[in-house]
């Protein structure tokens, strides 16, 4: 039967079949889409919720973006997730900024992050939580680290505006203080974009100076106008000054980063002032109260030491008792040092003495003549002994002769007697021997083997003694009831 999507031979198909379209690779497909999606959307913000955050060992954070109606996949590399001024957590609202990309072996898209800014109420707040956390945990806020001002400085170094009243009121302290101390004024920015980066500036030139302190300084403001003093990197840049740093930043309610690394917090240019240097007329005031103290402290010291020499100089006069002082110091180390070369001696003789002993104890020829003695005393023992022992002994084989000799077979066979024996076993009875049966006659000299002619089970062993007919009627007239058998060679 004929396929009629493929007519035969000679045959004239459909001429208004439509032709079928050519499919789509997969990897075709996605390129496709490539090319249509990721040039529209190179460059994108996107708002949304983190979720599903997950950190690689390479750096590599992984998180999705999502709100009520989609989600989207997104990625930010390490190389810009090290800048990152706070910690991504889950549930944060962002705003990312980044490129579309479609990653043809898993088949979907994802935004991958270059920027990530927080969103919402309290982004500034968590910002600079995290920012707290991050120099926490660095040790920067650790109050060990932070250093003493110098008593008076050599040359006091501020960074801050030339122009603001900050400057001025902290100068005018300053000079109503201790006039004589020069300060060395760094001119920056204190707000507005890129302020953080002039203040580490002008820190920087101040220190190259040699200034024995620095102080960072400027006026009130809002929240926005402090913000440069919130910076991490102006925070790890007063850490790591060389010398001290006295922070002065806004009013007194006002507590910036800047405040809680620097070695100093003041409350205000004029506090900062007050702490930098002290009242040089309360100094001289309170050298001169020193020194009084001085003089007459070296005063009463001279007195004493007069006294003592005074003391001395009448123990001097009569060198006798010095003398006889030494003489009895002397005499008594003597005494001290003879016993102490004695003891010694009187204890090694004593232990020699007992090594002595022990040796004595020891010595071979004694020990000789003792084991002598003892195997003599031994020795005699063990003849005791033997005597004894063969003595018993010797009765005791005699009582057992005298008991063995009724059962002495050859003495019996010596007096007449004979031993009858059938296959072996004694014969004692008439009755254990038949007519016929061969026996071998055992005599106090040799034996004989006979046979059974007759037999007799009288009482009286010896045959012809029962009567005229001589026994019984087992036994033939005229004879034993044995037969000699021919003997065996």
């Amino acid at each position: 039967m004929n396929d009629p999507r493929h007519p035969a031979r000679g045959t004239t198909g459909d001429l208004f079949e439509r032709a079928a379209p050519r499919p789509w690779s997969v990897a075709e497909l996605t390129r496709a889409l490539r090319n249509a999606v990721e040039p529209k959307f190179r460059d994108v913000w996107v708002a949304g919720e983190v979720a599903n955050l997950r950190r690689q060992a390479s750096g590599h954070l992984y998180f999705s973006l999502k709100d009520e109606e989609a989600v989207i996949g997104a990625v930010m590399w390490a190389s810009q997730a090290r800048r990152l001024r706070f910690r991504l957590d889950e549930g944060q609202e962002i705003l990312a900024r980044g490129f579309v990309e479609i990653y043809p072996p898993h088949g979907k898209y994802q935004l991958v992050v270059q920027e990530v800014e927080p969103r919402g109420a309290g982004a500034a707040a968590l910002l600079l939580q995290q920012i707290k956390e991050r120099l926490q945990a660095d040790g920067l806020l650790d109050p060990a680290r932070k250093r003493r001002l110098p008593f008076i400085p050599r040359r006091v170094g501020v960074a801050t505006s030339p122009t603001g009243a900050a400057l001025r009121d902290f100068l005018r302290v300053l000079h109503a203080r201790f006039p004589s101390v020069p300060v060395l004024v760094a001119p920056c920015r204190v707000q507005g974009e890129g302020a953080a980066a002039t203040v580490i500036s002008a820190m920087r030139g101040l220190c190259r100076m040699r200034c024995d302190v620095v102080v960072v300084t400027r006026g009130g403001g809002s929240q926005e106008d402090l913000a440069a003093f919130n910076d991490e990197r102006l925070a790890r840049a007063i850490a790591a000054c060389p010398v001290p740093v006295v922070s002065a930043v806004g009013h007194e309610v006002d507590v910036s980063i800047a405040d809680l690394v620097a070695d100093v917090r003041a409350a205000t240019p004029t506090h900062a002032a007050q702490l930098v240097v002290p009242v040089r007329d309360e100094l001289a005031e309170r050298l001169r109260v020193l020194r009084g103290r001085a003089e007459r402290a070296v005063g009463g010291a001279l007195e004493s030491r007069r006294r003592e020499i005074r003391a001395l100089k009448a123990e001097l006069s009569d060198p006798k008792h010095l003398l006889s002082r030494e003489r009895h110091r002397v005499d008594d180390l003597l005494h001290r040092a003879a016993g102490a070369v004695a003891a010694p001696r009187r204890a090694a003789r004593q232990r020699l003495d007992g090594l002595r002993v022990r040796l004595g104890r020891q010595e071979p020829r004694r020990r000789v003549r003792e084991v002598l003695v003892r195997m003599e005393a031994a020795t005699r023992r063990l003849g005791a002994w033997q005597a004894a022992y063969f003595r018993r002994e010797g009765l005791r084989v005699e009582r057992l002769s005298a008991r063995l000799e009724p059962a002495n077979v050859a003495k019996l066979l010596s007096r007449g007697f004979a031993l009858v024996l059938r296959d072996g076993h004694l014969v004692s009875r008439a009755a254990d021997a038949a007519p016929g049966d061969a026996v071998r006659i055992a005599l106090a000299e040799g034996w004989l083997d006979a046979r059974v002619t007759a037999r007799d089970a009288g009482e009286d062993p010896l045959p012809g003694r029962n009567g005229p007919d001589g026994g019984t009627a087992d036994r033939p007239s005229g004879g034993s009831g044995v037969d000699p058998l021919p003997r065996r060679g």
